[in-house]
Formats: C-alpha cells, structure tokens, sequence
C-alpha cells in the first residue's frame, strides 16, 4: 500500500509538471507566433513525446486511483473465495495485455532506434519507449494489488470496484 501511495503522488507530480511544460510551450510559440512572426519549431516534436507520456502516466494515476469503468454487476454476485480466482483470472488477462504493450513498444522501439525526429534529433523509439516502461509500471501495480489480495491484506472486492465519484 505504501508502494501505490507513492506512485500515485509521483503520478500526480509528474502529470502537473507534464501539464506545465505543454502550457509553456504553447503559450510562448503562440506569442511568438502572433507578435513577431516566429516560433520555436521544435515544440511540434517536443510536445509529441510530452503529451505521449502525459498520457501513459495519466493512465497510471487512474489505475492506482482505480478511476477506471469498473463493471462489477456479475462479480459482486459471487462469494469471497470465487471473487479470489476471478482476480487470478482478470490479473492474469491484465497482465497478459500488459506484456504485450511492453513488448510491442520494445519492439518498435528497436526498429525506430535509427530514426530520428527531424527538429530534435531525438531517436524516434522514445515514443515506444513510454508505452514500454508504461507496460512495465501497469503491470506492477496489477500485481501488487493481486499479491496484497492474496495475503489478506485488501478484500477482493477492491480488485474490481471503480472509485466513488465524489
């Protein structure tokens, strides 16, 4: 719990600081833009990568948070020790797209190693190279709560609800 604590404060400073930077960003090219006919062209690629991650850490965020669609009409039926193996089974699946995410961003990734944005210069694998590392910390948390599940230290139930809405 400690763990998910913190990310999910770490997920709420880097979306706000991801935020700040494409505010920045836009506001100074458009001022540049509208009052002296220039602008920093690299933004365009810059805020590209930027808002790719914004994005995959504000997926994260709202896994931690559990602000996800929670459809739990069937599963609320069910008792205590099923609920258990059906978090099993939905974890598993969850893990499963997870690894493919990570994998297919590794993937890409080598491919477009050689390639570079234009502007920046950057190697164009840095897109996949966030959806890989956002594979990576979606499947951590899927499993800490999975684990946490399976000691007894939260109710299974915890696995499938949505956050209130308040």
């Amino acid at each position: 719990m400690i763990f998910l604590r913190f990310c999910e404060k770490a997920c709420e400073a880097i979306v706000a600081f991801f935020m700040l930077i494409l505010v920045v960003m836009v506001f100074v090219n458009v001022v540049l833009r509208f009052g002296f006919s220039s602008g920093i062209v690299v933004t365009e690629e810059l805020s590209r990568i930027v808002l790719s991650a914004l994005i995959m850490v504000g997926a994260l965020l709202a896994l931690i948070q559990q602000r996800h669609i929670a459809m739990t009409l069937l599963v609320d039926r069910f008792p205590a020790p099923v609920k258990k193996v059906l978090v099993m089974v939905t974890g598993s699946l969850m893990l499963y797209c997870n690894w493919l995410l990570t994998s297919g961003g590794w993937t890409q990734a080598e491919l477009n190693f050689s390639s570079q944005y234009p502007i920046s210069g950057l190697p164009m694998a840095t897109t996949y190279l966030i959806a890989s590392a956002a594979g990576v910390a979606f499947s951590l948390v899927i499993l800490a709560r999975m684990v946490l599940i399976l000691a007894g230290r939260m109710p299974a139930e915890r696995f499938f609800q949505a956050a209130s809405t308040d």
